[in-house]
């Protein structure tokens, strides 16, 4: 349930130019692995699909 919640904030950390401390690496490794998941690409909106390129 975390994922549902967490996966979207951090999709858009990039579009509003905030950066996480290397610290966070291992949480956005994490995280690149769910944006590539084919369900998570079919969900999002077109206006989402344009914030990370």
């Amino acid at each position: 349930m975390l994922d549902v919640a967490l996966t979207p904030l951090m999709w858009r950390l990039e579009h509003y130019g905030v950066e996480l401390p290397k610290s966070a690496a291992p949480l956005m490794k994490y995280a690149e692995r769910i944006f590539s998941k084919p369900a998570f690409i079919d969900a999002l909106t077109p206006s989402e699909k344009v914030m990370r390129r």
